[in-house]
């Protein structure tokens, strides 16, 4: 079986995925989201509360179970594949697809699973050029339009950028500044190893430029709490996932693949060699320096993008 083979295998198999339902609706389709086989860590009650009410909302307003993922619409600059989508954000989308496929055969409305895209930000807080944003937006819509054919008619995959619900970005930087101003107010905020961590390996300084932490951690803070980003998610018939444990603490932490909890934005898609098939991983860059990898060609019809003409193989 080539990577070729195994890929195109699990894009048919995702309508393939079955799960018999002997349960009561609501439980029927709690039972599934909330799933072991794909939740990476436990929830706590107050998740477990919201997730059930979200439920049975939209059922009893005959609409799609509402899923949303919030995400930064980028490709890790550390990459060579940046700044496309690759393999990572494929992966994910199938893997979602299968938790949810059972759910679409039981529930005649089906499952909206919305990308909801950290995108206008970027160039200020990570230092992410406009155009390779607008680059990464554009290949992730073409991944959305090659994927949906595979899943179920009533499985649906949107793409929400948040610079979509501001008319212009001088309304966006007035609105962000405003935040950045109240938050200054309150002086200066503990940084953990945790927050340094992920901002030196997310932010490409400029040339010679030192890395102002507790600016760029205000800056953060500000946008998170931005009314026109935290009200699109944070509705009443929305359940959101994460990838990690989320300090939201009513976020599902699903993971990317099965064996993976990296984000598939700073990661990049790896297959594995598995006697006569594969499995997927989507690795970090750490993670990528302490494997040996090659590279097998690969074309699969419709798949665009500069990185899915290859992919390694460890």
């Amino acid at each position: 079986m080539t990577a070729k083979d195994y890929i195109e295998k699990r894009l048919v198999g995702i309508k393939e995925e079955k799960l018999t339902q002997n349960k009561e609706l609501v439980d029927f389709i709690y039972d599934r989201i909330m799933s072991k086989k794909f939740r990476k860590y436990s929830v706590n009650p107050e998740a477990n509360k919201k997730i059930r009410s979200s439920i049975e909302l939209n059922i009893k307003n005959g609409e799609p179970i509402k899923i949303a993922i919030i995400f930064g619409t980028y490709k890790l600059w550390r990459f060579s594949e940046s700044p496309e989508p690759d393999w990572a954000e494929l992966f994910a989308m199938i893997y979602y697809a299968c938790w949810l496929k059972p759910i679409t055969d039981a529930y005649k409305p089906g499952v909206w699973f919305d990308f909801c895209g950290d995108d206008i930000i970027l160039e200020f807080m990570d230092n992410i050029p406009v155009d390779n944003t607008e680059i990464y937006k554009k290949v992730f819509r073409d991944l959305i339009k090659f994927i949906q054919p595979y899943l179920p008619d009533n499985l649906k995959y949107t793409f929400s950028p948040v610079g979509d619900r501001y008319g212009s970005k001088e309304e966006f930087i007035e609105d962000l500044n405003k935040q950045i101003e109240e938050l200054n107010k309150k002086g200066e905020t503990a940084l953990t190893d945790r927050d340094i961590e992920m901002m030196k390996l997310n932010i490409k300084p400029h040339n010679g430029e030192q890395i102002d932490f507790q600016k760029n951690h205000v800056l953060h803070d500000a946008y998170m709490s931005l009314v026109k980003r935290r009200s699109y998610h944070r509705r009443p018939d929305k359940i959101t996932i994460s990838v990690t444990p989320f300090g939201d603490r009513t976020s599902i932490p699903m993971g990317t693949t099965k064996t993976s909890v990296v984000k598939f934005q700073t990661g990049v898609g790896v297959l594995k060699k598995e006697a006569d098939s594969y499995i997927e991983y989507i690795y970090s860059p750490s993670q990528l320096e302490k494997v040996e990898f090659s590279w097998e060609e690969i074309k699969i019809e419709g798949l665009s993008g500069k990185n899915f003409s290859k992919i390694r193989v460890i």
